[in-house]
């Protein structure tokens, strides 16, 4: 587990990269997600803060190749769309499409 200290200073560095992520909203995300290895937590915050279209730090705790591999056991399984069997509710691409498309979702239960 990370110290106050040490995720005040990522919150503060995630800030002056990305000054429309709040210091603020930083802490609370990193006090709810409590990331135990503060090596991995850098490297997987930072890769997020630099891409453009990364718009919140919200994926920073998402599984991913921005986290090393020694810290990818560690993070929650990522929620599952209610909607669509085998995809994450984070990044469903049925529920994307559906979007893009403008068109009313479609739910497994209705194709079946």
């Amino acid at each position: 587990m990370i110290t106050d200290q040490q995720a005040r200073a990522v919150a503060y560095l995630l800030h002056e990269l990305r000054p429309d992520w709040g210091v603020a909203s930083l802490m609370a995300l990193i006090a709810k997600h409590e990331p135990h290895d503060l090596g991995a937590f850098i490297i997987a915050a930072t890769t997020k803060a630099l891409e453009p279209s990364c718009v919140t730090p919200a994926p920073i705790f998402h599984p991913g190749p921005h986290w090393p591999a020694k810290a990818r056991a560690h993070l929650p399984r990522p929620e599952p769309c209610p909607h669509h069997i085998g995809q994450h509710a984070h990044n469903c691409i049925c529920c994307a499409a559906d979007a893009k498309a403008e068109a009313p979702p479609t739910y497994e239960s209705e194709n079946s």
